[in-house]
């Protein structure tokens, strides 16, 4: 089998078993014109290494693309994430001027049905047929909700609701989504 043959098979199998992410919704405030240039990443999660990842990767995303991003969990314990006042008080004392918050509204397990393809290698002495027949699974999804607010005027100005297919791990879901969002947000004119 050719190599670039051998290659196009082992790709596809790779992507089709990536998380994928839809954006199910997008809104963004038509009165604010301003663009966010440092940002306050809040992961709403009960899990602390969740919120951890989830907010080291959105505000890595960000700062690719030159925006001052900040995880929250590094000016706002767990167990503080409740108190309203004091949150807004830290978010405001950072010299942010918008903050970021994702939370899961809801996670489900469906059944889904991946269909196969066949590969034909037409070398020079003989043919080779390569075939992925398809397969059945269960595939967990995560539903999201991200929303932007001016913290100066704490209105809402960008949301979004999204879903996640999870097919590998954590951190795979989280990489698929930040990046998403992150392009959703700069067609917006929410960041650069």
């Amino acid at each position: 089998m050719k190599p670039s043959y051998l290659l196009l098979i082992i790709f596809t199998f790779f992507f089709a078993s990536c998380a994928t992410t839809t954006v199910t919704d997008v809104w963004k405030d038509k009165a604010y014109q301003g663009k966010a240039q440092k940002i306050v990443v809040i992961m709403i999660a009960k899990n602390p290494d969740m919120r951890n990842m989830f907010e080291d990767r959105f505000a890595g995303e960000l700062q690719q693309r030159g925006i001052d991003a900040n995880q929250s969990y590094k000016i706002i314990p767990l167990e503080q994430l409740r108190e309203k006042e004091l949150v807004k008080s830290k978010i405001r004392s950072s010299g942010a001027d918008t903050a970021l918050i994702s939370r899961s509204v809801d996670t489900k397990t469906i059944e889904v049905y991946r269909s196969g393809q066949i590969y034909y290698d037409l070398g020079d002495y003989y043919d080779i047929v390569v075939a992925d027949y398809g397969h059945a699974g269960n595939v967990e999804v995560a539903y999201l909700e991200t929303k932007v607010y001016d913290v100066k005027t704490e209105k809402l100005i960008w949301s979004s609701y999204s879903k996640t297919e999870r097919i590998e791990g954590e951190q795979q879901l989280i990489n698929t989504f930040c990046k998403i969002m992150i392009e959703k947000m700069a067609s917006s004119g929410i960041i650069q």
